[in-house]
């Protein structure tokens, strides 16, 4: 047998292309499964919004991300902020007025007075201020050590009422000890405790 020289290596030939024809197989035809939809919606939306540039805020949130939930602070709060500041200034003010209306001979204790005062309402209205800022720790101090001023505060007034007094000076003397008790009341005052519960 003769091969055809125009024939591919790779192609069969005439003759065994008519001996052994390619079987031809039926193609399986499956159906699709159709499967029934939901009827319940989906239970998240489908599309969210966008971030866009919001002015006055930060470009890469939504509007609604920078609301935020302002506190209303109590009344009972901001009283007692300002008793507390004017405790914390009654001390040197009030040596101040004292000095003014009794006209002590100047001495070194008139001096260490005014410092020891100075420094002690400093210390006030540091305090103050936390307390006004909702901290708990703030008002426990506060109340804790004014107290003990407040014991001092007494001797001085007991002591002054033995004894004739200007009223400036009587006058400055109640303030030290009413400021204090004030301030210390309306710091537990019922609706404040949710103002101090954060720290």
């Amino acid at each position: 047998m003769t091969q055809d020289p125009s024939r591919q290596p790779d192609q069969p030939s005439r003759y065994q292309a008519e001996q052994y024809p390619q079987a031809q197989y039926p193609q399986a035809q499956y159906p699709q499964a159709q499967y029934p939809q939901s009827q319940y919606p989906a239970p998240y939306p489908q599309g969210y919004p966008q971030a866009s540039p919001v002015h006055g805020g930060y470009p890469a949130m939504r509007g609604v991300d920078q609301r935020t939930v302002v506190v209303k602070r109590p009344v009972a709060v901001s009283v007692g902020s300002v008793f507390w500041l004017l405790t914390a200034l009654s001390w040197p003010v009030g040596t101040v007025v004292r000095l003014a209306v009794e006209r002590p001979p100047s001495s070194f204790g008139t001096i260490v007075t005014l410092f020891v005062t100075g420094c002690l309402a400093i210390g006030g209205i540091v305090g103050a201020v936390y307390f006004h800022n909702g901290s708990h720790q703030a008002r426990l101090v506060l109340c804790g050590s004014w107290f003990v001023v407040e014991i001092v505060a007494l001797g001085m007034l007991v002591s002054a009422l033995r004894e004739t007094v200007e009223a400036g000076t009587l006058a400055v003397l109640v303030a030290r000890l009413a400021f204090p008790l004030v301030a210390a009341v309306c710091g537990f005052l019922p609706g404040t405790r949710h103002h101090f519960s954060g720290s």
